[in-house]
C-alpha cells in the first residue's frame, strides 16, 4: 500500500512538473523570438534544470505551493538561467535559488499589507567561471582560480610595455582567511591575463546588500513606510544614513560584519558563513570587471543580477512621485506666439549670416 502511495505522489509530482515546464519553456522561447534570437539547446537544458530545481525547494516548504507564488518573478527567474547559461544541477552549483517574503502592495479594504513569496537567485561556485568562459571576449580557457590567503606570498604581475610578468603564489598554509582571488584567463591569441580582486573589494557589495535589505524598514517610525508623512520620512531617512555611515567608516569587511547598528540588515549568509560570502564575492567582482560580449537576452539578465542596479531601482521606486511638478503658468499665460518670437528674435545670438 505504501509503495503503492509513494508511486502514485511520484508520478502526480513528474506530471505537474512537466506541464509546468512545458509551459513556462514556451513562454521564454517567445521572449526569445522577440529580440530575434533562437534559444539553443544549452539554453534549454538551463531552463529545465532551474524549473526542476525551484520546483523541489517550493515542494519542500509546507507553507508554499507553485500557485502561490509570482508568475511574472518565475519566469524572470528561469529566463535568467536560460540566458546566461548557468546550470543549476552543474557541479560544483553555478547558481542557487532561495524563497523570500516580499511586500507587493495593500488591501485596500483592510489596509494591511500584502506579501507573497518570490524565488530569489544567485551566482555561486563556477558560476562566475562559466559567464565568463561563455560570454568573455576573445576567451578561450579559463583556468581554476587561485584563493590567497591571509599569511601566503603573492606577488602580483608586473607590466612592461606591451608584456606582463607571470605572478607568483607561494601558499603557506597559516590562515583560512581569503585576502584575494585570481582568476588565469587564456586568450585566443595565446595570452594570459590575470583577473583579480581583493578582499576590500567586497566593502562595496555588503554596503549595497544592506541598503537593499533596509528599503521597507520603517525603525518603528510608523508601521508602513508607503504611509509615511514627510516628517517621519525624514526621521527614517535619518536613521538608514545612521547605519550606512557607520559602516562606511568601518576600514575592513570583517569590521562591518561586526557592526552592531547593521546587523539587524545582515542577511545569515554573510553572518553564518561569512568567509564563504566574502570568496563569492570577490570572484564576482573580479570576473565583473572583465568585458564580455552579452547577446541582447544575456545582458539584460546580468544587468537586473547587478547589486548596485538593484539598490538603484529600488531607490527610485521609493521616490517616484515625491516631488510635485508644479507648472508656472505665470511665465505661459498672456504671451502669444508672435511676442514670443519677437523676443527670442532680440535676444539671439546667432551670427548676422543665420538671422538673414
Amino acid at each position: 500500500m505504501a509503495e503503492t502511495t509513494a508511486a502514485a505522489e511520484k508520478k502526480a509530482f513528474t506530471t505537474s512538473l512537466s506541464e509546468w515546464s512545458n509551459a513556462m519553456t514556451g513562454l521564454i522561447i517567445d521572449d526569445y523570438k522577440a529580440c530575434g534570437m533562437d534559444m539553443d539547446d544549452y539554453a534549454k537544458e538551463c531552463a529545465m534544470e532551474a524549473m526542476t530545481s525551484i520546483f523541489n525547494l517550493v515542494k519542500n516548504d509546507p507553507k508554499t505551493n507553485m500557485s502561490n507564488l509570482d508568475t511574472s518573478n518565475l519566469r524572470g527567474i528561469v529566463k535568467r538561467c536560460a540566458s546566461l547559461k548557468l546550470n543549476a544541477s552543474a557541479y560544483p552549483r553555478e547558481c542557487y535559488f532561495q524563497l523570500r517574503n516580499v511586500k507587493v502592495g495593500t488591501d485596500p479594504q483592510t489596509g494591511k499589507d500584502i506579501w507573497q513569496k518570490q524565488v530569489e537567485m544567485g551566482i555561486e561556485g563556477t558560476g562566475y567561471d562559466s559567464l565568463l568562459s561563455n560570454y568573455g571576449k576573445n576567451v578561450d580557457t579559463v583556468y581554476p582560480y587561485w584563493v590567497i590567503k591571509e599569511g601566503d606570498v603573492y606577488i602580483p604581475p608586473k607590466h612592461k610595455g606591451l608584456s606582463i610578468t607571470e605572478p607568483e603564489w607561494e601558499e603557506k598554509g597559516l590562515s583560512d582567511k581569503a585576502v584575494r582571488v585570481v582568476y588565469p584567463v587564456k586568450l585566443l591569441d595565446g595570452t594570459v591575463t590575470y583577473l583579480s580582486a581583493d578582499r576590500d573589494s567586497v566593502k562595496v557589495n555588503l554596503l549595497a546588500h544592506v541598503k537593499q535589505n533596509m528599503m521597507n524598514s520603517t525603525f518603528g517610525v510608523c508601521e508602513d513606510r508607503y504611509k509615511a508623512t514627510a516628517k517621519q520620512k525624514a526621521e527614517i531617512k535619518a536613521k538608514k544614513d545612521e547605519i550606512l555611515n557607520a559602516l562606511r567608516a568601518c576600514k575592513t569587511v570583517d569590521e562591518m560584519l561586526e557592526c552592531e547598528i547593521a546587523r539587524p540588515f545582515i542577511s545569515g549568509a554573510w553572518l553564518d558563513t561569512p568567509e564563504s560570502m566574502i570568496q563569492r564575492k570577490m570572484c564576482n567582482n573580479a570576473t565583473r570587471k572583465y568585458p564580455k560580449n552579452y547577446d541582447p537576452m544575456a545582458r539584460q539578465a546580468q544587468v537586473e543580477m547587478d547589486e548596485v542596479y538593484q539598490v538603484a531601482q529600488a531607490e527610485i521606486a521609493e521616490n517616484a512621485n515625491t516631488v510635485e511638478f508644479i507648472e508656472d503658468k505665470a511665465d505661459v499665460v498672456g504671451t502669444t506666439a508672435t511676442e514670443a518670437t519677437e523676443k527670442q528674435a532680440e535676444d539671439s545670438t546667432l551670427p548676422p549670416f543665420m538671422q538673414e
